[in-house]
């Protein structure tokens, strides 16, 4: 009697702890880059009590640093759901992009193992996030031609298709297995995946035969194993179930590689000798985009005696020099080509002139594609690594692109030399859209001087609706070095008294 009593007084306290494990709402987050359909099925069915929501990257285009931000907040996810396009970056329509870098740099940081490690399910919803290396019954041309027939812009398909078939870095399917590292279910595709609006209704159907999914949550746990609903919700597509990279897998050794040569807290010098050793390995090109980031933020002539003997002997990998400069001749422009060819120039294999020539030209031929966040992305990496405004002209800038948030996100990036550039951003000062007008007042806040009608024009929005960009555009005359007197009296007849005041306390007017 004494034995069943005990037992059920176990059996009870277990049932007592489970309620209180229980009792937390499951955080369920999201993150969309590119229409709403397959985030807002989840918020439609995951619902309060039961469940928390929690949108990441909503502020992404004001602020760069939101995934950070969401790891230094403690945040733990239980569901996380990625939305959009991908082919080595998330990206799509709402302006922002998130590349497997990045990615696999946060979920190295212990603050992020709330998003990265905690999940019981992640849901991965765009094409390839969990393709491998290996060709299909389609040739890498086919696949292209079916990524633009999808809605691919011609950079975007040509990046999916270097990185989802070429040598550099690790397959796709491997890349997010170590972002969510230890997470027992992982859901994606391994080729291309259904558009927002198809997939929307197959999650449809997949809740409504699970029923009530927190109870689905609880049962699973972090258990390994196959959901043959949620399979049978996307028969017919290229969906694919995997777990989270464990301790004691093949990669795993791999990823604790990446993680200490992304970790600042550990030498340069020992770090170089990880690359060093890489290098020597017959699959060194599936590391290159880390080693490509170390040498970024790390670079050659800022070496010591001791690093750059390190690096004198990475320099003399015969093979690896060879089949970098091969790929940096050969690949179609793209954010591969660039970190190739940066790679190449850290590396002192390619000259500052030849590296030049590159990033002009691939500036000219992105320039002359249609607008896309991928292909302001891209130049944006182009500019951030070889100066080339003095090389594009007002004449190389589509009209498009001073219509748009994005576009002018793009002309400021490139910063060409020519003031006609100007005038055509302070054309943008009267648009409609508030995020336009902000970005063009940014953009000429860093064309200072600005000429005469520039100014005036900048005038006429001194009583913009939006307080920001009215501080955006007094922050432009006080650091404009002289104001012409036709300026002064624009900005004085739409400010007033204010602006009076302004001009004797803070210095507006510069003679």
């Amino acid at each position: 009697m004494r034995s069943v009593r005990g037992r059920l007084v176990g059996v009870l306290l277990a049932l007592a702890l489970c309620g209180d494990a229980q009792a937390r709402p499951f955080t369920v987050c999201t993150t969309s880059f590119h229409g709403p359909d397959e985030v807002r099925t989840f918020d439609q069915h995951l619902r309060p009590p039961a469940f928390e929501p929690v949108i990441l990257g909503a502020s992404a285009r004001q602020n760069r640093s939101w995934l950070t931000d969401a790891c230094r907040a403690g945040l733990r996810c239980d569901v996380f759901v990625m939305s959009g396009e991908f082919g080595g970056r998330f990206f799509g329509d709402y302006g922002f992009s998130l590349g497997l870098q990045e990615l696999e740099e946060a979920s190295c940081d212990p603050a992020c193992a709330g998003l990265f490690r905690a999940p019981q399910e992640v849901f991965l919803l765009a094409c390839n996030t969990l393709a491998t290396k290996d060709q299909d019954e389609r040739t890498p041309r086919e696949y292209f031609r079916v990524l633009v027939d999808h809605g691919f812009e011609q950079a975007s398909a040509e990046r999916v298709v270097q990185m989802r078939y070429g040598p550099i870095g690790p397959s796709f399917r491997e890349s997010l297995r170590r972002v969510f590292f230890g997470v027992p279910r992982l859901y994606g595709f391994a080729s291309i995946a259904p558009r927002g609006a198809v997939t929307a209704p197959m999650l449809e159907r997949y809740f409504a035969s699970t029923g009530d999914y927190a109870v689905h949550l609880e049962r699973t746990g972090r258990r390994v194993e196959r959901d043959p609903r949620l399979r049978a919700a996307f028969a017919g597509t290229s969906f694919v179930q995997e777990t989270g990279m464990r301790d004691g897998d093949p990669g795993a050794g791999d990823r604790a590689l990446v993680c200490r040569l992304y970790d600042e807290r550990v030498r340069v010098a020992e770090r170089l000798g990880i690359a060093s050793e890489v290098m020597a390995r017959a699959d060194f090109l599936t590391f290159l985009p880390t080693m490509e980031v170390f040498l970024r933020r790390h670079p050659p002539e800022g070496f010591d005696h001791e690093e750059r003997a390190i690096f004198a002997a990475m320099q003399e990998r015969p093979a690896a020099r060879g089949e970098v400069l091969r790929l940096a001749r050969e690949l179609e422009v793209s954010a591969v080509k660039l970190e190739v060819t940066h790679f190449a120039r850290h590396m002192g294999w390619i000259t500052a002139d030849e590296f030049r020539r590159v990033a002009i030209d691939g500036a000219r031929s992105l320039l002359a594609r249609p607008l896309t966040s991928e292909i302001v992305d891209i130049e944006c990496e182009i500019a951030k690594h070889a100066p080339i405004g003095d090389a594009i002209g007002s004449d190389d800038l589509p009209g498009l692109l001073f219509t748009l948030a994005e576009g002018i996100r793009l002309v400021d990036c490139v910063g060409s030399s020519d003031r006609r550039v100007s005038g055509r951003l302070a054309a943008a000062l009267d648009d409609p859209d508030l995020s336009t007008r902000l970005w063009a007042a940014y953009a000429l806040s860093r064309r200072l001087p600005l000429d005469e009608g520039v100014l005036l024009r900048l005038a006429r929005r001194l009583d913009d609706d939006s307080p920001e960009m009215r501080e955006r555009i007094r922050w432009i005359f006080a650091a404009q070095p002289k104001l012409p007197v036709s300026v002064r009296a624009a900005m004085r007849e739409r400010g007033g008294e204010r602006a009076d005041r302004r001009r004797r306390h803070e210095s507006w007017y510069r003679d």
